[in-house]
This record gives structure tokens, C-alpha cells and sequence, in this order.
């Protein structure tokens, strides 16, 4: 207790003293219950100094913290898979259980597949494996105290992370015990596969396959490729133990249009103990998208040829060039209009347009007649002042009308426009906006518009630099021909607008891929972030049924359908308020991702440890693991000490006290008539 606050209670003391002594004692005549009556007033007054003064005191209390050891088990099918399902629940009851381990340690439980969980019952069904997100997840959630993770996995991963290079701080180690058959098979299996989700009538379209054979004899096995069930690339692969990988690239012709299955197989070795990874299926979509586009001009520049280089990069769209001094009856084959710096002569196309429909995308610069492009197209309006002036563009990172994250403008040159400010009737997305002389605007550059028909909009002529620079940037005219690309597939797409639009694949070759994305507009296409939507699943064939509410995701709402079966599904989503629903169906195939693994990966395991303060063991090392744990000095308990300042006396008591004192004295006097 600090010396100011006795000499306060000291103070307090004498205080209460003079004041029960002027009262009682001074002049005063004294009775026989003076003296009671004087006590009973000193307690209630130095009580209430006492809770004036509030004296405090500090208080240490020491508390023993052990370290923290965590048992965290595989719960995937490929344990039971490689034999090591026993060896698991073994280890498992032999931690658990040790005596020793539970006084030195606060032994703690979980179990994982994709995720982290409590070990209800370790069933080893779960269809993924994801590592590295469980051990992040521990780590996350034991931040101030010492921890030892000892992981009980075959070490084969599906999904996630990479765990070999997951590196934890000094608060954490981690020691894995091999789980199942480590010993390397001879094995052949299809390794990563490339094809393209869509192809096109009438073209070919590339596949490529990897073979990847573990062997020390050399083998030479015959590698299949089947369209629909019918085999149409053959090739005999040759292996070694030098040469253990083989990729197989060919070329198929899309001859008819539909879902197409493609089914990879190599056969078996002799013995092979794992012939699951033997075969894969992919599928793609065969889509019938032949395009016409026509530039329409009345002078030449550079943009014209740059345009035409760009479209045709896609062999689906052909280019045809137009002067409006020569217009003719071709209009009838054009699908997407390109009016470049319009002007009066470009009035039979416009008037074109008004009748038919389409999609047009106008590049306007300094040679734009605005007056006449004003009355053609009300949406866009110009206080032109025929000055030219220099435009940058500065991308508008918030688009999302379609993917265009790999184009960057950085560097981008400026375009050749007319100054004046652009007023634009409607709801445009912005692509990228204007900056003039380093000033950016709110002010629309490169926009497209969705009112009747589909309309895009760039203001400034000489696109070709633009063109030129994303090959500087990045060596290829990719990024700049990818973003036109998807920019016509959205200029083709003259449907009618749909508030509900889903994306999803009508074949997932494992249900970890199977997910159904939705997006939601208002009247006025807007999206609509607080729209409500529901799934409904139906399974084919079967009794399976699920309604489930889809989650908001950024701007999109999402469904995760890594739980299903395979087999066959039919959905349904319904948005709640307005009523409208959008209907599909798809397939989920037999894949397991678990019994791809030929044996325990023990290597990976192994680099873990060292890199996280650990030490890899095999399950008949289990006592030598126990008693290395109880023998470390890195994870004894620690003492910790908490000091707090808390009051000598409980402020209720004291009020409690100083009542019953001034009560008493009360009742005293007033019972012998001295009040």
C-alpha cells in the first residue's frame, strides 16, 4: 500500500475522531450511551472517508501455462486407401492416452480433409485433402503460446497450397508421422491435362496430355485418346527410369455441335497395384459462333488495318471493310457494325442498324462529324469545339461486364480526340476514363452501353498505338486482341437481357470443381447486391433434393457443390422477391482425386519439418517421438504472473457497514428521547 494512502487513512482516523468527539463529547452532556452512540458514529464516518479514499492494494496471482501439443489427423480416403488407416487411430490413441504427454502438454484434437475440424470419429471420407489450410488455420488460432503440431498424414495433397514451403513462426513446430505404404510402385498415370473448355464448328482444337511413369525397368505402354467413346489419336509411349515423363500434343476437328466427352487412357503395367490414375475425362463444348464484322469507313487510317488484325486473331470472325461511298446489299451478312469517325455519309448504316439491330462499336476522333452523330445516337452528346485534343487512358479497375484483369494500360499512349465535354444518357461501364494534361475524369474514354442494343464506345482515334504498346509490354499482341475479343462476344450477344444470368459448366469432372454462379439486376440492369436467391437441386434418377439460399461473393452470388455425389443434377434458381428463376442441369463424374496417390509422400513431410522447427517420424517411431517430446526443453511450462491493483475493502460491505451504523444510532436515540 503506497504511504500517501495510510497517511489518507490516518487522516480519515482522526477526522472521524474529532467530529464523534465535538459531537458527543464536547459540551455535551454524557449519558450512558454516549460512548456506543459515539462508536456507532465513528464506524459510519470513517466509512464513508473509507470510500473516498478507495485504498488499493496490489494482488499477484502465478499461473503454470503448457505448451500447447495438437494432434491433427488426416481424415481423407487415400489413408484408408494406402493401408494406414489402422496405423492413424493406433497413434492416435497412444497420445492421447499417455499420461505423461497430458501433464507436460494441453493435448488438443482435430481432424481434417479440405478443412479443419473436431474428431468426431475419423471415418476417412473425405474426398480432398488440404494440408496447408489446417495447419495455417491452427497457427491463426494459437497466436500466444508455444505449440507442437504433430501431424498424422499420408503427406498427398489435392487441393490448396503447397505445404512443403509453409514456414511458421518460433512459436511453432511441427513434427509429421509418415501415415500408410511408403514404398514406391511401379506406376503409370495421366498427369495434368489441357484442353480448351469450348472449341468451335468446323475447327480443330489442340489437346495435351502428360504420362508420367515411376518404374526402374523400362516399359513401353499404348496411350489412347477417345472423342464420344470412339478412339481417334493412338501413340505408343516408351519409358525408362531416366525418362519418366511423356507429353502427348495432337490436334481433333470439331465436326458437330454439343457436349463432347474426351476420355485419356493408358494401360496398365504388369502388377500395377493402382490403376485408378490410369484414365481421365474432360469435356468440351463444340459451339457453332461464326461472326461477321464490318468496319465502316470513309477515309483510311492505321486503326482500320489494326482493327482487322486484331478480330481476326480469332478465327471465328471475319472482317470485311467497308467505304460508305460503296455501300451494298452485304449490310444483310454484317453480325457487329465498327463505324470509325462517323459522319453524314454513314447515314444509310445507321439507318441500317434502326431496322435490324446489332452490335456496333463507334470510334470517334477528330474527323467526327458530332452534329450528325448526335441525332443518330441520342445517348451520347458532344458540346464539340473542333479543337484537337491529347486523351491517356486510365483503366477503370471496378469493371465487370467481362474479364479484363490481364489488360493493364500501363504505358498506354494517348488518343487523338476532339475537345468538348461528353454527356452520355444512360448508365455507361467504363472501361477506362480520360486523362487530359495529368488530370483524370470522371469522364467516360472507352465505355460500352446495354440500353437497346449493345453499344460500345471508344473516344479518340489511333487505337493502333495502343496496340503497339501492349507488345512492348508484354511481347505479344495477346492482352490488346484478348480485350477486343471479348468485347465482340459481348457486341454478339444481342439476346434478349436477362436480370438473372447464371455461369456454370454443364460437366465437372470431380464435384471439388462443381460450383453454379449467378448475378441479379434491378429494372434498370443494374446488379442488385441485396437480391435474394435460392438453389434447388433435384438429383436425377434420384431421391436427392436441397434447397440452399446462394451467397453473396463480391458481385456475384455463389453455390459451392463440392458436397454432391456424382451423378446427374437438375436446379433451379429462384430469386425470392420478383419471382423470376432461371433453370439448368449438369453432371458430376466419378473422379477421385484420393486415389490418384501410389504411396505415401514422405519426402514433402520430411522438408516441412526442417522448416519448422520439427523432425519427420515413421508410425514404429512412435514411443521414440513420445519420449524425444517429454525431453525437450523448448516446450516446458512456463510461469506467468498476472499483478492487479484491487481495493482493500468491497465498497458494498462499507455501505452496507455505514447503514446499519447510522440505522442503529437512529433507533438508539429515538428509543431514549435524545432526538
Amino acid at each position: 500500500m503506497q504511504p500517501l494512502t495510510v497517511l489518507l487513512l490516518l487522516l480519515a482516523i482522526l477526522v472521524a475522531l474529532g467530529v464523534v468527539g465535538f459531537q458527543y463529547f464536547y459540551k455535551s452532556k454524557k449519558t450512558s450511551q454516549s460512548v456506543f452512540l459515539a462508536s456507532l458514529r465513528f464506524i459510519a464516518i470513517f466509512a464513508a472517508l473509507l470510500l473516498l479514499i478507495n485504498p488499493k492494494f496490489p494482488k499477484t496471482e502465478y499461473t503454470v501455462e503448457n505448451a500447447n501439443l495438437i494432434l491433427l489427423a488426416d481424415n481423407s480416403s487415400s489413408i484408408t486407401k494406402l493401408n494406414g488407416d489402422r496405423q492413424l487411430n493406433s497413434i492416435t490413441d497412444s497420445v492421447i492416452t499417455n499420461q505423461q504427454l497430458g501433464e507436460k502438454f494441453d493435448v488438443k484434437h482435430f481432424a481434417f480433409g479440405e478443412a479443419l475440424k473436431e474428431p468426431d470419429s475419423l471415418g476417412f471420407t473425405a474426398k480432398r485433402t488440404n494440408i496447408s489450410r489446417s495447419l495455417k488455420t491452427l497457427n491463426e488460432s494459437f497466436t500466444n503460446t508455444e505449440n507442437l503440431i504433430v501431424l498424422l498424414t499420408d503427406g498427398n495433397q489435392t487441393v490448396g497450397e503447397d505445404f512443403e514451403f509453409l514456414r511458421f513462426g518460433n512459436n511453432t513446430a511441427i513434427f509429421p508421422i509418415v501415415i500408410g505404404d511408403t514404398t514406391k510402385y511401379r506406376d503409370i498415370s495421366i498427369g495434368q491435362i489441357n484442353v480448351n473448355r469450348y472449341a468451335f464448328l468446323g475447327n480443330t482444337f489442340p489437346v495435351e496430355a502428360e504420362v508420367v511413369y515411376f518404374g526402374n525397368a523400362p516399359a513401353t505402354l499404348d496411350f489412347q485418346l477417345l472423342l464420344e467413346g470412339r478412339t481417334v489419336y493412338r501413340e505408343a509411349l516408351k519409358f525408362s527410369e531416366n525418362e519418366g515423363a511423356k507429353t502427348v500434343r495432337t490436334a481433333l476437328e470439331a465436326t458437330s455441335t454439343g457436349i463432347k466427352s474426351l476420355e485419356f487412357r493408358v494401360t496398365p503395367l504388369e502388377n500395377e497395384r493402382n490403376t485408378e490414375n490410369n484414365q481421365k475425362n474432360r469435356f468440351i463444348e463444340v459451339i457453332d459462333e461464326k461472326t461477321t464484322v464490318a468496319i465502316v469507313s470513309a477515309m483510311r487510317h492505321p486503326d482500320i488495318g489494326t482493327l482487322k488484325e486484331a478480330i481476326e486473331t480469332n478465327e471465328q470472325r471475319n472482317v470485311v471493310l467497308l467505304d460508305t461511298g460503296s455501300l451494298t446489299e452485304r449490310l444483310e451478312e454484317i453480325d457487329i457494325f465498327i463505324l470509325y469517325q462517323p459522319d453524314r455519309s454513314f447515314s444509310p448504316v445507321y439507318d441500317f442498324i434502326a431496322q435490324r439491330g446489332g452490335g456496333v462499336f463507334t470510334i470517334t476522333g477528330p474527323e467526327t462529324d458530332w452534329n450528325f452523330l448526335e441525332t443518330e445516337v441520342p445517348s451520347i452528346q458532344k458540346e464539340a469545339i473542333a479543337q484537337e485534343e491529347v486523351i491517356f487512358p486510365v483503366k477503370n479497375e471496378a469493371f465487370n461486364l467481362f474479364e479484363s484483369a490481364d489488360f493493364t494500360m500501363l504505358d498506354y499512349p494517348p488518343l487523338s480526340g476532339e475537345l468538348g465535354e461528353v454527356e452520355i444518357l444512360g448508365q455507361p461501364k467504363v472501361i477506362a476514363y480520360k486523362n487530359i494534361k495529368g488530370v483524370t475524369l470522371n469522364e467516360p474514354l472507352f465505355f460500352v452501353l446495354e440500353e437497346d442494343n449493345k453499344q460500345a464506345f471508344l473516344l479518340g482515334a489511333d487505337i493502333w498505338k495502343w496496340r503497339l504498346q501492349s507488345y512492348r509490354n508484354s511481347g505479344s499482341f495477346e492482352t490488346f486482341d484478348t480485350l477486343i475479343g471479348k468485347l465482340f462476344l459481348f457486341l454478339s450477344d444481342s439476346g434478349k437481357k436477362e436480370r438473372l444470368r447464371l455461369d456454370y459448366e454443364n460437366r465437372y469432372d470431380n464435384a471439388s470443381r462443381a460450383r453454379i454462379t449467378a448475378s441479379f439486376f434491378d429494372k434498370t440492369y443494374v446488379f442488385d447486391p441485396n437480391a435474394s436467391l435460392s438453389l434447388q437441386i433435384v438429383g436425377v434418377n434420384t431421391d436427392f433434393e436441397r434447397e440452399e439460399p446462394m451467397l453473396l461473393q463480391e458481385n456475384q452470388f455463389e453455390s459451392d457443390l463440392g458436397d454432391l455425389e456424382p451423378g446427374q443434377y437438375e436446379f433451379t434458381v429462384r430469386e425470392t422477391t420478383s419471382g423470376i428463376t432461371r433453370s439448368g442441369s449438369f453432371s458430376i463424374l466419378d473422379f477421385d482425386l484420393e486415389g490418384q496417390a501410389s504411396a505415401a509422400n514422405y519426402g514433402k513431410l520430411d522438408r516441412l519439418a526442417q522448416t519448422n522447427r520439427g523432425q519427420l517420424y515413421y508410425p514404429d517411431q512412435t514411443g521414440q517421438m513420445i519420449l524425444n517430446l517429454l525431453e525437450d526443453a523448448r516446450f516446458v511450462p512456463v510461469q506467468k504472473s498476472n499483478k492487479n491493483v484491487v481495493s482493500l475493502i468491497d465498497f458494498r460491505w462499507l455501505l452496507a457497514v455505514m447503514a446499519l451504523a447510522l440505522a442503529l444510532e437512529w433507533i438508539i436515540r429515538k428509543y431514549n428521547g435524545l432526538l
